[in-house]
């Protein structure tokens, strides 16, 4: 059976050669392809100009405007975490063509000062001023989105189309001060038309594309991860924030290289990634190559269809563009659902003591400050146990969780990990898995891709795997097993209860078989029967196989049947780790709950 990269790659070729065939064959003069090349091959040297001065350079900017539309789509998509990103809508066209505008009378100065070709000297510095341009615009929408609140994927859309505005009447007050047959060139320019002014200027834009193309398929397993948002992919090992600036930059880069020549064409780096979804999946391994071989050939198509549409006359192709995305972006945000960015606060840390460590410990040790969320904690947690964090909402366990995972800094102080100082956080380290509260799965995954994305941080390392290699595909199955999802491994995550679904992330976070996991309320969409069974597995799991399991978790009478130990938070302390059943923990629950804790939650105490 064919994977679906191996499907993206052979045909989304095949479908490049196709709209190249087609491309190629269209023209003013209607000289079929297969005409002229045998016409230039006889010395034809009108033949030979309509190819390679009007055809070849007009199909290959295509190509590599639609590849660079699509690809700069998918990142912006997954670097986001909004499906309806797109070049166009979040002020990244916008702003490389304003600064590409720009750039004009720029250089026509910067040419008469130094006694140089303007010409000449254009085509190379307006994509420079196009990529300064869509980084600016893209930084700033971010800058917009956060100081109004949380980022969400429906504030950065707002502030790129306020920028978009913005840009677009910036754009239009240069073009004023244009003379009239400079501003139709331009105007004609921005209604988008691609083409290739100088066959020289195909090198450096194509090693561009490739380099990024290259760069996407290398970070394809994090791309992945990062759909499950900031928290959950932090702790599977993925550095999300610099990954994400990282698809930022390449997503400017190859608007660059679209606007420097087509000018604005948008919602190709919409419909694109989007019809590829339903086909290919969500897995960027084989979304990104297909979305460059099939945006290329896409967007050959339809600079075709707009040569023939009003013939003899031509349609900018930005026009088709435009009107085939505009319905689709209507029902996307029709369909999209509003999310939100869970956030917990840092926990104030303070210097650590002189306290020996084993080499097999995880200890956080920290004073407070003025209202910490923790303070005066102190852990040596060994591997081998069960240890379960319990306290009143608010008291603090997802902080703890989140400082102790690596995924959020301390305000002050240092974290200790296996007798090192641990670096500043910006991701779980190999040896560490957590699962935060409210994961998210995107649409279109199966249970057993969900799973997968356990192995993130090793399907990094090999970036040019099709499929599974045989021992990650052995940590999947033995973490679908374990959470009794096996039988449901091809099935559709859309499909699953809430439980079920919980099951599938603590299996996710089990496949990364790192030897430390943090799970925030592991069983909070489970039932009694199946958080007995949840906590008895991970028991299972830290006994058998010597791991440190630590959770947050409400519900009191399972904790003190299953854990090794448990950790009280209460006004900022915690208290313990406490051993089940004796007067020590008995007394803390009552600190922390009130006095008839025991009654309202069934424990029994020894005599």
């Amino acid at each position: 059976m064919i994977s679906r990269p191996t499907h993206a790659w052979f045909l989304g070729l095949a479908a490049v050669l196709l709209a190249a065939a087609v491309t190629l064959s269209l023209g003013a003069g209607h000289t079929p392809i297969w005409t002229l090349l045998r016409q230039a091959h006889d010395g034809d040297a009108v033949a030979l100009a309509i190819l390679r001065d009007v055809r070849l350079p007009r199909a290959f900017a295509a190509l590599l405007v639609g590849a660079s539309l699509s690809v700069s789509g998918v990142l912006l998509q997954a670097a986001t975490r909004n499906p309806v990103a797109d070049p166009y809508l979040v002020g990244t066209s916008a702003g490389a063509t304003t600064a590409a505008v720009l750039a004009a009378p720029l250089t026509a100065w910067l040419c008469g000062l130094l006694a140089l070709p303007f010409e000449q000297v254009l085509p190379w510095l307006q994509p420079l001023a196009a990529f300064g341009g869509a980084l600016a615009a893209v930084s700033l929408a971010f800058a917009i989105a956060r100081a109004g609140g949380p980022l969400r994927p429906e504030r950065v859309l707002l502030a790129g189309l306020v920028l978009t505005a913005f840009a677009g009447a910036a754009t239009s007050f240069l073009l004023y001060q244009f003379s009239d047959m400079r501003l139709r060139a331009a105007t004609l320019w921005l209604m988008g038309g691609v083409s290739l002014p100088d066959w020289r200027l195909a090198v450096p834009m194509t090693a561009l594309l490739v380099m990024a193309v290259l760069w996407s398929l290398r970070a394809a397993a994090g791309l992945n991860a990062l759909g499950l948002g900031s928290d959950a992919a932090r702790g599977l090992g993925v550095d999300e924030a610099r990954l994400a600036k990282h698809a930022l930059w390449w997503s400017s880069a190859l608007a660059a290289i679209a606007v420097s020549l087509g000018g604005i064409i948008g919602f190709v780096g919409l419909l694109v990634p989007h019809a590829l979804r339903g086909w290919l999946g969500r897995d960027h391994r084989a979304l990104l190559p297909g979305a460059a071989l099939f945006g290329a050939a896409f967007l050959m198509l339809c600079d075709a269809l707009a040569r023939v549409l009003v013939a003899p006359a031509e349609l900018p192709v930005g026009i088709l563009t435009a009107l085939a995305g505009a319905p689709v972006l209507v029902v996307l945000l029709g369909l999209h659902r509003r999310e939100s960015t869970p956030g917990a606060g840092p926990v104030p840390l303070a210097k650590p003591t002189d306290a020996a460590l084993s080499s097999r410990a995880l200890l956080l040790q920290h004073s407070g400050q003025s209202e910490p969320t923790l303070h005066d904690v102190q852990l040596d947690l060994p591997l081998g146990q069960l240890v379960l964090v319990v306290g009143a909402n608010g008291a603090g366990k997802s902080t703890l969780l989140r400082v102790l995972a690596g995924v959020a800094p301390p305000t002050s102080g240092l974290v200790l990990d296996h007798g090192q100082t641990r670096a500043r956080a910006t991701r779980a380290p190999d040896h560490v898995s957590f699962l935060p509260q409210d994961p998210r799965a995107e649409p279109g995954l199966t249970v057993q891709a969900l799973v997968a994305l356990g192995r993130t941080a090793f399907l990094a390392q090999q970036p040019w795997r099709s499929d599974l290699p045989p021992e990650d595909r052995a940590a999947v199955d033995r973490a679908l097993v374990q959470c009794q999802l096996a039988d449901r491994a091809t099935k559709p995550c859309a499909t699953l209860s809430g439980g079920q679904l919980q099951r599938a992330f603590v299996a996710m976070v089990l496949a990364r078989e790192a030897e430390v996991v943090l799970l925030d309320e592991p069983s909070a969409s489970l039932d009694l029967p199946q958080a007995e069974q949840m906590l008895a597995m991970l028991a299972d799991v830290a006994h058998a196989q010597n791991r440190l399991v630590m959770a947050a978790v409400h519900d009191l009478r399972l904790a003190t049947r299953h854990a090794d130990v448990l950790l009280v938070l209460h006004k900022g302390l915690a208290v313990g780790p406490l051993t089940p059943h004796t007067p020590a923990l008995r007394t803390a629950l009552e600190e922390a709950f009130g006095p008839d804790i025991s009654e309202l939650a069934g424990l029994h105490w020894p005599d």
